[in-house]
């Protein structure tokens, strides 16, 4: 539930950031958006991946049964076998974990450092430091940072458990959307004051961050193919980001 929740509050932010950041011109803000919908990308894997091991949870409970019900235990007469076969979820998530997984890293970390080069190539000098635009934009970026922690922190902290692991790839992400917003937000008050010194490194900080984090999934990647893997332990996403 909670990465279906994030999922849409990250649209929801998205949106929120692109279309502020395209009315008051400010390109830091702009390419917040584009590094929240690295989020949602992120957000939309785990909620497949929960529900994927969701299915796997309900399927083994319900070959539990079969095996206690004297009349259906001759499907497991022959051994684990023939209940494997049966173990359908169990292997859709195996094959979605093992493959689909890395798959999707890769296509977030193509994203990321696509998207960092061209916001970089697209930099502006020029700062808007009166009207109504900084306000509303100091505004905006305060109410993402605010948002963005309080999920971060609840997602991390249900991370802290095995079987919720997976949500510290969330939360971390939603981290950095909240540290950027926040020093954005401070930024924006200093720009009120000809001191725009802080948003024109903005311009640059937030785009670097989407080269660098997709460099890492695709390090991440490389490194995981070689990494040995011991059943019953956790294996690491390779879109969990060591760095956050």
């Amino acid at each position: 539930v909670l990465a279906w929740i994030s999922l849409f509050l990250s649209l929801i932010i998205f949106a929120i950031t692109f279309l502020v950041g395209a009315w008051s011109q400010f390109l830091a803000l702009g390419a917040v958006s584009w590094l929240v919908l690295s989020t949602v990308m992120i957000w939309l894997v785990l909620a497949l991946q929960f529900r994927q091991r969701a299915l796997a949870e309900r399927e083994k409970l319900d070959m539990g049964q079969l095996a206690q019900d004297h009349q259906t235990s001759t499907i497991f007469q022959a051994g684990d076998e023939r209940a494997n076969l049966l173990a359908v979820a169990q292997r859709r998530l195996e094959v979605f974990e093992r493959w689909f997984l890395p798959v999707f890293a890769i296509l977030i970390a193509l994203y990321q450092v696509t998207m960092g080069i061209l916001l970089m190539v697209r930099l502006d000098s020029e700062i808007e430091t009166e009207g109504r635009r900084v306000l509303i934009a100091a505004v905006v970026a305060t109410g993402v940072a605010f948002v963005s922690f309080l999920m971060s922190r609840y997602a991390t902290g249900m991370s802290s458990e095995e079987r919720w692991r997976p949500l510290r790839a969330g939360g971390s992400s939603f981290l950095l959307v909240a540290i950027l917003c926040f020093v954005m937000a401070l930024g924006l008050g200093a720009a009120v004051f000809h001191f725009p010194i802080v948003m024109h490194a903005m311009n640059w900080v937030v785009p670097g961050f989407l080269v660098l984090l997709g460099l890492e999934i695709l390090i991440n990647v490389i490194l995981d193919i070689y990494r040995p893997r011991v059943a019953g332990q956790y294996n690491r996403a390779a879109f969990d980001s060591r760095i956050l």
